[in-house]
């Protein structure tokens, strides 16, 4: 077990001022009683203690003081000292130069049951040759999402292979309990050449990582849920989701009693691409150096944005007159009726989406796709399909939990850390690693597991 060293307000005060005076000045000359500070022990607790530098690397020598212990075997009283074991110990008392305890350690004989053992320290757990201190320091920086292993063994001046045996053995992460509205998406991961994407699983009311599951193909996530007790599975009510089938499929099969909404902005996210798509065809009609291959080429971002608002009026030298953004887009729509259209309908229903209730969005999503039915495009009746094939799952969507409209806002978020997570460190070879990292990293609640672990840390040179 790792202590949880319990540092009074003034040492820690003076260890912020030791710690920076030291890597400012670059001098590493400290005393007998700042050291004792650092290694969290008092006067009475040492036998020896002396300090040098060796090159870039301070050294600093103890021995405690031997004390009345009995053997952890048998109970008994009668030991004896056996030997002293030099131990080598990694300890980031500064992040300018690195730091080794030398420590004599004092290793006992039992005379009743034979065995043998060492002497309790407050510097590091059998077997491990990294400070408690140096662990609790390297597990703190690794909550950072930005953090990787390869900086934070830099910071700390131990190997890579290290830091990465300190994350492994204290933090493993189970799976979190499923809540009453999941997100679900993919993350691109790359674990491996035939499996690009892996599934995020999220608590829409908390924003908590519940999981991350291996990838998203049916027989995966359909062996995940099936694995997870049914009473819990139960309990799930809506599940958002982005238009891929095979997310349907599962939740429909394995959480019985859940609504599917499909995320809002996955449905806008559609429709953009059908108005690019007639806008590609419409500009392949013209000639490269036309001016309505320009406007299409140039401004296709204005038939996709949000909101084209009114703004002061430039010279385009290509249109020879002044113009602003709302005028390049009307030039642009006369270019062609059928982008006119396709460009229309998406507003049309980008304004349905943003101001209908749940219990009017039946209705008003019905009447909005006849209305598409007199669409020239084929990219617009290729989406009125899909609004046809979905129609439940984006209904569904306007519902308003707690004060929220189903989506999968926050997931995109979530999405966001885990790529920087991945890609800080090129990527993962070691998936089990990479989830529990996004665990730890997302979820602030979720501490190392510092009890309990039997696995030694070796040093790696």
């Amino acid at each position: 077990m790792i202590p949880i060293f319990s540092m009074k307000k003034s040492f820690r005060i003076r260890m912020f001022l030791l710690t920076h005076s030291c890597e400012r000045s670059g001098n590493l000359s400290l005393t007998n009683e700042m050291i004792s500070d650092v290694l969290n022990l008092s006067q009475d607790d040492i036998e020896h203690l002396s300090s040098c530098r060796i090159n870039n690397t301070l050294v600093i020598n103890v021995r405690l003081k031997k004390k009345t212990c009995s053997c952890p075997n048998c109970g008994s009283f009668s030991i004896r000292i056996k030997e002293y074991k030099l131990r080598k110990i990694h300890h980031s008392l500064l992040s300018l130069d690195p730091c080794i305890l030398n420590y004599q350690a004092r290793r006992y004989i039992c005379s009743d049951c034979g065995i043998t053992f060492y002497e309790d320290n407050p510097f590091s757990n059998q077997g491990v040759n990294i400070s408690n201190l140096t662990i609790l320091n390297v597990l703190k920086e690794l909550k950072e999402p930005n953090a990787t292993f390869s900086s934070v063994a830099k910071h700390h001046h131990i190997s890579v292979t290290q830091t990465q045996e300190i994350f492994d053995r204290f933090v493993q992460i189970s799976r979190q309990p499923l809540s009453k509205v999941l997100c679900m998406d993919e993350v691109y991961t790359q674990t491996s050449r035939k499996n690009k994407y892996s599934c995020l699983i999220l608590d829409f009311l908390t924003n908590r990582l519940l999981d991350i599951v291996y990838d998203r193909k049916k027989y995966s996530l359909l062996n995940y849920l099936e694995r997870i007790p049914k009473e819990e599975r139960n309990r799930v009510e809506f599940v958002i989701i982005d238009m891929y089938e095979t997310y349907r499929t599962v939740v429909y099969r394995r959480l019985p009693n859940a609504k599917i909404a499909v995320d809002s902005f996955h449905v806008i996210k559609n429709f953009n691409q059908a108005v690019r798509n007639v806008r590609v065809r419409i500009m392949k009609r013209f000639d490269k150096k036309s001016d309505e291959y320009y406007l299409l080429k140039k401004f296709s971002w204005l038939l996709e944005a949000s909101d084209v608002r009114e703004n002061r009026s430039k010279f385009n030298k290509r249109l020879r007159r002044y113009i602003n953004y709302p005028q390049i887009l009307d030039l642009i729509l006369k270019i062609s009726p059928e982008l006119e259209n396709a460009y229309k309908l998406k507003k049309k229903y980008a304004h349905l989406n943003r101001y209908t209730r749940y219990d009017e969005a039946d209705k008003k999503l019905w009447t909005f796709i006849d209305e598409m039915k007199g669409s020239p495009c084929p990219e617009i009746q290729k989406m009125r399909k899909t609004l046809i094939h979905w129609f439940e799952e984006i209904k569904n969507s306007f519902i308003i939990i707690n004060g929220k409209r189903l989506s999968n806002g926050i997931m995109e978020s979530r999405n966001g850390i885990a790529k920087e997570i991945k890609n800080n460190a090129n990527g993962y070879r070691n998936f089990a690693r990479y989830r529990n990292r996004c665990l730890y990293v997302m979820n602030p609640d979720i501490t190392p597991n510092l009890a309990g672990c039997t696995k030694d840390l070796r040093m790696h040179n």
